[in-house]
């Protein structure tokens, strides 16, 4: 199965799911400028890549077998238990916004706080335009989308999804050893197709 690239140019900003991922409510007062000045920022340093793959599933109890690779779980095997095909894909806005928050960390870290919760929203709603995107590109209904560390699917299943798409060599992320991902803005999930429409 050949391993596709996608890249998504500006998709819009949240401010209140961002507001949320800062445990806050609206943005006001003296918060408001800064908060405003950290969405530019974040807009300007994102990189919106995804790499992903269709593959069959066949659901056996709590084995998910992917062809390529296999997988118990119950959660999974739930989610996936009407499908006999899959989406597998990895999304990340890309290295700079880590990069700004690190920098900022050190100097406001109010603003470092205000970019990891937008950098939050920024992926998520790259995943969203992404399931959009593959909802229109192949008339399809879509299940809703499964990551590694949810439910009973333990992170070590980010091993195979790793090495299933290559996900370092299409959309530069990477896994250490303690299965963190860097760029930390990044996210894996499986997205079971429930119909063709």
């Amino acid at each position: 199965m050949t391993v596709k690239v996608k890249t998504f140019e500006n998709i819009a900003v949240n401010k209140r799911e961002a507001l949320r991922y800062a445990g806050g409510g609206d943005a006001c007062g003296e918060i408001l400028p800064i908060f405003n000045e950290c969405v530019s920022l974040a807009e300007a340093s994102t990189k919106n890549r995804v790499c992903y793959k269709i593959l069959p599933v066949s659901v056996k109890g709590s084995l998910c077998d992917f062809g390529e690779f296999s997988l118990f779980s119950k959660d999974l095997a739930k989610n996936l238990g009407s499908c006999n095909r899959v989406i597998l894909f990895a999304a990340t806005v890309g290295v700079e916004l880590d990069r700004l928050i690190l920098r900022f960390g050190k100097i406001s870290p109010t603003k470092a706080l205000l970019l990891q919760a937008i950098g939050s929203e920024r992926a998520e709603s790259l995943c969203d335009e992404f399931c959009s995107w593959i909802e229109q590109e192949l008339k399809v209904k879509l299940k809703p989308r499964f990551s590694a560390g949810y439910g009973d699917l333990p992170l070590e299943a980010q091993k195979q999804i790793f090495a299933s798409l290559d996900c370092a060599k299409n959309i530069g992320v990477t896994l250490n050893d303690s299965l963190l991902m860097s760029p930390s803005k990044s996210v894996t999930a499986f997205v079971g197709i429930e119909e063709f429409l």
